[in-house]
C-alpha cells in the first residue's frame, strides 16, 4: 500500500485526527514481501463507523476483494493481488483500550502521538513470578491437550499443545533467558520472531510441533525440563503429576 497516498488522502478530511502505522509498517527495515500493513485511522468521535463501513479512503480501494469485520474497531482487508491490510478506525478516546508494540505516527493533528505513547507496551523484563505461572500453566495445557487427543478431539488437542503449551514455554524462555536484543521479540505475541532471538530453541520447538499431538506434548515437556529444571520456578511436582496421569513415567511407554 502507498502510505504517502493514504496520508495525503485522509489529510483532506476535516474529521481525521491522525494515522498510525504498526508492526513492520512502522519499522520498514524488517518488512518483506510477506508483510501485511497494520494501521489505525484516528477520527473524531462519531465518525468511526462511517470510515469503517466505507473504505474508499484506502488507496486502491477499487481492488478490494473481501473485507471482514475482525473486531468492533477493526477490519481485515484482502486486495485482488493478495496484499493484506489490518486496520482499525478509532477516536482518541477509543485508543485508550488499544495496545501497540511498535507504532509510528505519520499524521497527527493534535494529541495522537501522546495517546499512542501512553498505550505502547514495553518488552517485559526478567520476571520470576510470571515465569512460574507460565510453567505451571504448561502442565495444565498438556494435560488438557493430551486428554482431548486421546478422546479423539485432535483439532482442539492440537491447539492446546502446539499453540497454548508452546506459548507458555516461550513466555518462560523470554523471562528466564532474556535475549540479547529484546526489540526483536513482540511483547504481545511470544511466538513472533523467536527464530531470530532463540534459533536453537525455535528449531527444537518447530520439530516437536511437526509430530502428532501426544508425541509433540511429550517432547515439549522434555524440552522445558531440559531448559528450566534447574530454575526455582520449575514445577517439579506438577510435571511429575502430568507424567503419572498420562503414563509417561513408565519407561516402557517412552
Amino acid at each position: 500500500m502507498d502510505v504517502d497516498a493514504l496520508v495525503a488522502g485522509v489529510a483532506q478530511q476535516p474529521d481525521v485526527a491522525g494515522v498510525v502505522l504498526l508492526g513492520s509498517a512502522a519499522d520498514t527495515a524488517r518488512a518483506d514481501e510477506w508483510s501485511d500493513v497494520d494501521l489505525w485511522l484516528v477520527v473524531d468521535e462519531g465518525a468511526q463507523e462511517r470510515y469503517r463501513e466505507n473504505l474508499s479512503w484506502l488507496p486502491g480501494h477499487e481492488d478490494i476483494a473481501v473485507v471482514a469485520r475482525e473486531t468492533e474497531h477493526g477490519r481485515a482487508v484482502v486486495f485482488a493481488d493478495g496484499s493484506y491490510v489490518e486496520l482499525a478506525v478509532a477516536s482518541p478516546a477509543d485508543l485508550t483500550v488499544f495496545r501497540a508494540t511498535q507504532a509510528r505516527v505519520v499524521l497527527d493533528r493534535g494529541g495522537v502521538a501522546e495517546a499512542v505513547a501512553a498505550i505502547t507496551v514495553a518488552p517485559p523484563g526478567p520476571g520470576r513470578e510470571p515465569a512460574r505461572r507460565a510453567l505451571a500453566m504448561l502442565c495444565g495445557r498438556l494435560l488438557v491437550g493430551v486428554g482431548r487427543a486421546r478422546r479423539g478431539e485432535l483439532v482442539s488437542a492440537g491447539r492446546f499443545v502446539r499453540e497454548l503449551a508452546v506459548g507458555e514455554v516461550l513466555v518462560a524462555l523470554r523471562l528466564l533467558r532474556p535475549p540479547a536484543d529484546e526489540a526483536v521479540l513482540d511483547p504481545l505475541d511470544p511466538t513472533r520472531r523467536v527464530e531470530r532471538a532463540y534459533p536453537a530453541h525455535a528449531a527444537a520447538l518447530a520439530a516437536a510441533c511437526r509430530e502428532d499431538v501426544e508425541p509433540c506434548a511429550r517432547r515439549l515437556l522434555d524440552l522445558a525440563e531440559r531448559w528450566f529444571a534447574a530454575e526455582p520456578e520449575w514445577p517439579a511436582a506438577g510435571v511429575a503429576a502430568v507424567r503419572r496421569r498420562l503414563g509417561w513415567d513408565d519407561p516402557a511407554a517412552r
